[in-house]
């Protein structure tokens, strides 16, 4: 509707209120005991303050409500009426008018209120119309929208959104909830499910934080918190103590996004919901499957609070080890039923307090395990992101190693510190082995400029699994490494200023040392930024089996009240070719999907989660590196170099997620010392097999377990089929895959003894002695260190041969030229 059509009824509108006092009065008497009120809310208040005003109001209101039919109305309705009648009889009565002279002066007064109300109606019903041509011709839309108004999308980007009448309509569902809903209500839930439910239509990455959350977050970001230093795991899944005759079924939709498999199927990402599960098929013994999970319950709840990993410096350093089962927080006992969180609050706390942990270790006490009790201060507990460093194989090939499993604030320094640390460290080597090393090289009197950087001649920068963090901390270490002057990352968004990150340092790598960047498909955001810039640069090459996750999208942080904050997307960010590696479209939900009428039987597509598209291969784009190497945008990064990780057997699988390695670890640990130049010989290990062959007779362990959720939906569908022998059958496959599992306790022995060493040293060791362990058996870790020491492999790789060739053709003379033609 144009602005004169809203003018025009909004003069009639008042017209007829001034012609009826009654209305206007009440109308009057309704705003005196009730707030101002936007119009869209007006009908409904004016309904609900009925009650609130005093009663001649409240009457008076009804009468304005309802068009004055009701049985308030009639008395005066029949009053005025009658007191018309009177005055009209007298005046016949005393000047003696003609009927025709009579009627005179209302026909003067009603032809023209006809006429006006004529040229009124017709205004109100043609002047839309009109105004819609004008939006058309003048390049704008008219559309419904949420709450049933006519809104007009110009062609200036069609941006119409009212933000004041979604603010005041969830403002007005909560206090209306919360004042009138048939039970109590928690307000805080209500709020943080519909502002989780709005956020997530967006992508998987846009999210309020609570204050707990926020707080989480930032201690991510900083890297550092106040406490002891412990990664704790328990059972918080307390809700499912109380079992109700009927399962509770989560159903799981798929991951936001998946793994690569070239299928750019458009689908729709829904979150978990908890769902009862009212049918029962033949065959289901719900007694024995309620049973199965209580047992299964009761030996979480036995298990308790247990340590998972101690940080050097910290836990560690104080006495605490991984599997260590907590008892007590200085005066806080622990129990069966206390979750995590609650744990995790009493040993935070400010730094430089206090604290006592009484916990139980098995192989302390011998049987009978008793508690033992540390006393320790709170500290600022800083997460190292750098969690390893050191060299591959025998030091004197100078081939360096940093695991780098994050990019909080201090990354950048830390990877800095690693790589000095390797090249001072590869230098002495080098000049040990040449008899070279003198008093002035003692640690005291070492200064950066007097390390000679050529000594390193290779490094891996291990990025597996690493997520992301901070974009400045991105830049921060792909400077150590790129050429001054070079762009790293540039970012841009709708909101967001077009912003260019580069580097101002030289490098502290020198351009003779061989970089090699290792990834997988874990790999993502921030790690993405600096693996692209080593990539489009060519001052490395990656290395993995196929390509990163594909996270070209960059968030912001804003704090919010009461210590709350939201993260959310503002830009997408492009590697120094100029390319954005974002593997997955998301589309529709906050960004204009169609609004479905309430009535009709469809779910009303505003309310539905993002929909995630993956970035097919016919639609990335080419770009060029520095040596003029061809890479694509979207999808990840691909591997400049393919190396396959060692695949885990179906048994190691099962062993490790069933926690096997970690019950039989503590349990060694009861009856053993751990000695120099551990081993787990062929006596350990078969002791190890009988141990799980008591635990699976237990029903501690389904050794069938990655098919088992298969097999059982197959019998259901079986019995419900009457095909009894297929059933029989069925079971018959079980037994085999149970003995052909077992088998593999022969066919992958090395493999299992190796992960059965490492749970039982991390009893013992810190994590940094665990990673360079396991740094031995890594097959990406010692294919890349090969290729690192073959020089012409690697500089073909990064089309280095190419540009020499191109560069000595370019300075050369005419003749060589001609020579070179010639050959």
């Amino acid at each position: 509707m144009s602005k004169t059509s809203l003018l025009l009824v909004s003069a009639i509108a008042a017209s007829n209120l001034a012609s009826s006092s009654t209305s206007c009065d009440a109308f009057a008497s309704r705003s005196s005991c009730a707030s101002r009120t936007p119009p869209a809310f007006q009908l409904s208040t004016r309904i609900t303050e009925v009650r609130k005003c005093p009663p001649y109001e409240s009457s008076r209101t009804a009468l304005f409500l309802f068009g004055m039919n009701g049985k308030k109305d009639s008395p005066n309705n029949e009053s005025n009426s009658n007191s018309n009648q009177v005055d009209v009889t007298s005046k016949s009565d005393d000047n003696n008018e003609t009927f025709l002279s009579k009627l005179g002066p209302t026909i003067k007064i009603a032809l023209p209120s006809f006429f006006l109300g004529t040229i009124a109606t017709l205004s109100v019903l043609f002047l839309p119309l009109l105004s819609d041509y004008y939006d058309a011709f003048s390049g704008a839309s008219s559309q419904s929208n949420f709450y049933g108004e006519t809104t007009s999308s110009a062609s200036n980007g069609g941006k119409t959104n009212n933000i004041n009448q979604p603010v005041i309509l969830f403002e007005t569902i909560l206090n209306d909830l919360n004042d009138a809903y048939v039970d109590d209500v928690d307000i805080q839930k209500l709020f943080e499910t519909g502002v989780k439910a709005m956020t997530s239509s967006l992508d998987p990455y846009t999210e309020f934080e609570s204050r707990q959350e926020a707080q989480d977050l930032e201690e991510v970001v900083s890297g550092r918190y106040g406490g002891v230093g412990l990664v704790i795991r328990g059972n918080n899944k307390l809700a499912m103590m109380q079992a109700d005759d009927e399962d509770l079924v989560l159903e799981m939709a798929e991951p936001a996004v998946n793994k690569d498999n070239g299928n750019d199927k458009e689908r729709t990402v829904k979150p978990p919901v908890a769902v009862k599960n009212t049918l029962q098929d033949e065959g289901d013994d719900p007694s024995s499957e309620k049973a199965e999970r209580k047992r299964k319950l009761q030996k979480s709840m036995e298990d308790g609070i247990r340590v998972v990993s101690a940080f050097e410096g910290y836990a560690y350093d104080a006495g605490l080890r991984v599997g260590d089962k907590l008892l007590a927080i200085d005066d806080f006992q622990i129990k069966p039923t206390t979750s995590v969180d609650e744990v995790r609050n009493h040993l935070r706390g400010e730094p430089g307090t206090p604290v006592s942990i009484t916990f139980l270790r098995e192989g302390v006490g011998g049987e009978k395990n008793e508690p033992q009790t540390i006393s320790m201060e709170r500290a600022v507990v800083h997460i190292p992101d750098v969690k390893y460093y050191g060299y591959i194989g025998d030091p004197k090939d100078g081939i360096g190693y940093i695991d780098l499993s994050g990019f909080a604030n201090d990354a950048g320094r830390e990877v800095r510190y690693a790589i000095r640390v390797l090249q001072h460290g590869a230098e002495m080597i080098a000049r040990s082995n040449d008899g070279g090393v003198t008093e002035s090289d003692e640690p005291g009197r070492i200064t950066v400029d007097s390390i000679d950087t050529t000594k390193l001649k290779g490094l891996v920068l291990d990025l597996r699994g690493n997520p992301g963090g901070l974009l400045t901390s991105a830049v921060d270490v792909a400077t150590l490494f790129v050429p001054n002057g070079s762009d790293i990352v540039s970012a841009k968004g709708r909101g967001f200023p077009e912003t260019l990150y580069r580097s101002r340092t030289e490098p502290i790598l020198n351009p003779n040392t061989r970089l090699a960047v290792l990834v997988n498909e874990q790999t993502a955001s921030a790690a993405e930024i600096v693996t692209g810039a080593v990539q489009d640069l060519d001052v490395g090459v990656v290395v993995g089996k196929g390509r990163t996750f594909g996270k070209g999208l960059v968030q912001n942080v804003q704090d919010l009240p009461y210590q709350t904050a939201l993260k959310y997307t503002v830009a997408k960010y492009y590697t120094p070719s100029g390319r954005c590696i974002q593997s997955t479209i998301y589309g529709e939900g906050g960004r204009g999907a169609n609004v479905v009428d309430a009535s009709s039987d469809e779910e009303n597509e505003s309310f539905k989660p993002y929909k995630a598209k993956k970035v097919a291969d016919k639609d990335r784009m080419v770009f060029l590196t520095a040596h003029g190497r061809e890479v694509k945008d979207g999808g990840g990064i691909e591997v400049d170099y393919k190396v396959d990780p060692e695949t885990a057997s179906p048994i190691e699988v099962i062993l490790l997620n069933s926690g096997m390695y970690t019950d039989f670890a503590a349990e060694w640990s009861k009856h053993n010392v751990l000695t120099d130049n551990f081993k787990v010989d062929d006596a350990t290990y078969k002791e190890f097999q009988r141990f799980v062959e008591k635990r699976q007779k237990e029903g501690d362990l389904k050794l069938e377990a990655l098919y088992d959720a298969q097999l059982s939906e197959l019998k259901k569908k079986l019995i419900k089929s009457k095909f009894d022998s297929a059933s029989r059958e069925l079971e018959k496959l079980r037994s085999d895959i149970i003995a052909d599992v077992k088998k593999d306790f022969k066919t992958y022995k090395n493999e299992i003894i190796e992960d059965l060493e490492q749970s039982i040293l991390a009893r013992y060791l810190p994590e940094s002695m665990l990673i360079e362990r396991s740094l031995k058996s890594d097959l990406q870790v010692i294919e890349t260190a090969k290729m690192l020491k073959n020089e012409k492999q690697f500089n073909t790789i990064l089309a280095r041969d190419k540009l020499t060739k191109e560069n000595n053709y370019n300075t050369a003379t005419t003749l060589e030229k001609q020579a070179i033609h010639a050959n």
